[in-house]
């Protein structure tokens, strides 16, 4: 059998004698790098070009029976998974990182730039940056959603094969969010990690059950609702992480300078009201009763909510203080109570403003603006 670290300096040698120059680095990850390769392993090798060039010496072939898959990965490509941005989930892409083993840089500047990489993969599963990761799994579950709504497709059109690539993607979107949320990665994928997967502190209970339930399903109905039921334990997970970071702040800096947005959104559901325009009206109240909830939440339970999180999860805050709800009779197209509603909006935000020294910074002339001016930023 080859020597496959022998294929590896074969690669190196022609890639740097061919390309002298343009490519920064060159490495290896996966079972040989973790040192469990067997027999079949094949090496996960790869080299980092520079912007736009080098693109020949990526290759692929077999050898003695295994594949090799010799590949481009640019620079853009490393820091957006660091940065969470790919569209590689970081349960799996984080190893292409954190796990390499440099066979080859051009400077000791490339290395320095790739090292950086690793030690910022390594600071994020510590505790110091858990409000990273907890907002890198909210954002991420709006992909295990997108999927979970393949997989209803995928159903009603009785795709059968749609079902089962719609619930794998789901699977691992799912737990995507799972390792993000408890700040690690699988160096080999998940699903050959079934161990660390289970071991992980934040999960549901019956993580393994829903597993199987999705993947070998008594029925379509059954696999349905497997994931409503792990989509739903992963979102409770990830609402208590949410909360779990939350930082308590004070009305006045959270509110600050925010009554113009009040009165603006109150005058545009006022005249869409007389206009009679139905959708109009919904549109702004709709958006002036949801960002007051967001402000609200911050102030009530130290975070602000996102596209995450339901209305009614973070609505409690706005309702306290007694601020009437504008959503029932917009969504009926009442107007009239509508319009009522919002003018009361707006005399009780005055007023709770007011008892918590929370200017409204209402101008009345020129002189008036000028010295508001002057007072926010002096000569």
């Amino acid at each position: 059998m080859a020597d496959v670290f022998k294929i590896a300096e074969i690669l190196v040698s022609h890639a740097v004698q061919a390309h002298a120059g343009e490519i920064a680095i060159i490495a290896y990850y996966g079972s040989y790098a973790l040192g469990q390769a067997s027999p079949t392993s094949d090496l996960d090798i790869y080299y980092v070009p520079d912007a736009g060039q080098a693109a020949s010496p990526s290759s692929q072939f077999v050898l003695d029976g295994l594949p090799y898959d010799f590949w481009a990965v640019p620079w853009t490509l490393l820091e957006d998974i660091v940065n969470g941005s790919s569209a590689r989930p970081w349960a799996v892409a984080a190893a292409l990182v954190a796990d390499a083993q440099v066979l080859y840089h051009r400077s000791q500047a490339d290395m320095d730039r790739f090292n950086a990489l690793k030690a910022r993969i390594a600071e994020l599963t510590r505790p110091a940056s858990r409000d990273i990761m907890v907002g890198r799994a909210l954002d991420a579950f709006k992909t295990t959603l997108f999927q979970l709504g393949q997989l209803r497709l995928a159903l009603t059109a009785e795709d059968a094969a749609g079902m089962r690539w719609a619930g794998w993607r789901f699977l691992d979107s799912a737990v995507n969010c799972l390792a993000l949320v408890n700040q690690t990665y699988f160096s080999k994928g998940w699903a050959a990690s079934m161990s660390g997967l289970l071991a992980l502190a934040q999960k549901p209970a019956d993580l393994e059950d829903l597993i199987n339930a999705i993947l070998m399903p008594r029925d379509p109905e059954h696999m349905l609702a497997a994931a409503d039921r792990l989509a739903a334990q992963v979102r409770g997970i990830l609402r208590t992480a949410q909360a779990s970071i939350a930082e308590p702040a004070d009305a006045q800096g959270v509110f600050q300078d925010f009554y113009y947005y009040i009165l603006e959104y109150r005058n545009k559901v006022l005249s869409a009201c007389q206009r009679k325009d139905v959708m109009a009206a919904r549109s702004a109240a709709f958006h002036m009763q949801e960002q007051i909830c967001q402000l609200m939440n911050k102030v009530e339970h130290g975070f602000y909510p996102t596209d995450f999180n339901l209305l009614g999860e973070y609505v409690a805050g706005y309702e306290k203080v007694g601020f009437p709800d504008l959503t029932q009779p917009a969504a009926q197209g009442d107007l009239e109570t509508l319009a009522r509603r919002v003018g009361e909006l707006d005399e009780k935000a005055q007023a709770w403003f007011t008892e918590h020294s929370i200017p409204l910074n209402v101008l009345a002339t020129e002189d008036d603006l000028r010295r508001f001016l002057s007072q926010r930023d002096p000569e």
